[in-house]
């Protein structure tokens, strides 16, 4: 193209404002208002998407939050009722056992009792019977004594009755032995049934405390039966958890950086949008002698 002095420059608003040493409204120039609404578009949904983030993680921390309480709470108030419930029950099965520990000593004691009575009524009926024994024993020691006593008296009346009829000498005499060797043997027997009596006494004393004996032993002791103890529960222990780790949020770096990525791009776009800068080039003339002349042309992008 030739250079065309008169030529008039183009207006400063087609170039973006971007002509040097001159001073106009650039920042209301196209470019400017595409990448300022771009920074801006794209600033206001790099915070929407970080707040929003930060909505979503919140809510989820706090709903990790409320059920992990919640599942603490519950865990507790079931640790407690089951606790409530074995107490109640151990309370329960320690007033039946203290009151079977009653029953049984109340048997103890009654059969104790019982016991007692069989042993006194069984001495007493001992000592009736032994009472008897020993009378039947002298009875017949009275009674032996008595038959003694009756031949000495049959012998003494007999002489007496051989003297006063007229008879002395050896006839009394004789009768006289007679009567005492009777009485010498019964004498000698009676010293030998005394013996064998006493024995039978005994053996027969001996009979009837055994008797006695088996009487109180039929009856034995009551023995309580023993009860144990129920097992006291223990306090629920403290419930040992780890509350839930809270998510973390979307980084504020990561948002600074989206907002620099956002500004960087706006700012390559506007600087994409303006007009190149013009080239010296060296134009063709056909006087010779004149001087070469500076001018601008457009580049091949821009024609």
């Amino acid at each position: 193209m030739a250079f065309n002095p008169n030529a008039s420059a183009p207006p400063s608003g087609l170039l973006g404002g971007g002509g040097k040493g001159k001073s106009g409204s650039g920042i209301f120039e196209l470019p400017s208002i595409l990448s300022i609404a771009q920074f801006g578009f794209g600033t206001a949904a790099a915070v929407f998407d970080y707040q929003v983030q930060q909505a979503e993680t919140d809510r989820y921390n706090a709903v990790q939050q409320t059920e992990y309480w919640t599942r603490y709470a519950s865990q507790s108030r079931e640790n407690y009722r089951n606790y409530e419930y074995q107490l109640n029950s151990w309370y329960r099965e320690s007033d039946y056992v203290e009151k079977v520990r009653q029953y049984e000593q109340q048997l103890a004691e009654q059969q104790a009792t019982f016991k007692g009575a069989v042993s006194t009524s069984a001495t007493k009926n001992f000592e009736r019977q032994l009472a008897d024994l020993e009378g039947r024993f002298y009875e017949e020691e009275a009674k032996e004594t008595i038959e003694m006593e009756n031949i000495r008296a049959q012998s003494i009346a007999a002489s007496a009755k051989k003297v006063s009829s007229g008879q002395v000498g050896r006839s009394v005499e004789r009768l006289q032995n007679q009567y005492q060797q009777q009485y010498l043997a019964n004498l000698s027997n009676r010293q030998i049934t005394r013996n064998f009596r006493i024995a039978d006494k005994s053996r027969a004393g001996e009979a009837l405390n055994v008797a006695r004996e088996n009487a109180v032993n039929q009856v034995q002791f009551y023995t309580p039966r023993p009860v144990a103890d129920p097992v006291k529960p223990l306090a629920p222990l403290p419930i040992e958890t780890v509350e839930p780790t809270p998510v973390m949020g979307p980084s504020s770096s990561a948002l600074a950086f989206n907002i620099g990525t956002v500004g960087m791009n706006a700012f390559l776009n506007y600087k994409a949008m303006q007009p190149p800068e013009p080239k010296t080039v060296n134009p063709v003339s056909s006087y010779s002698g004149a001087k070469p002349a500076i001018t601008t042309v457009p580049t091949t992008e821009e024609s």
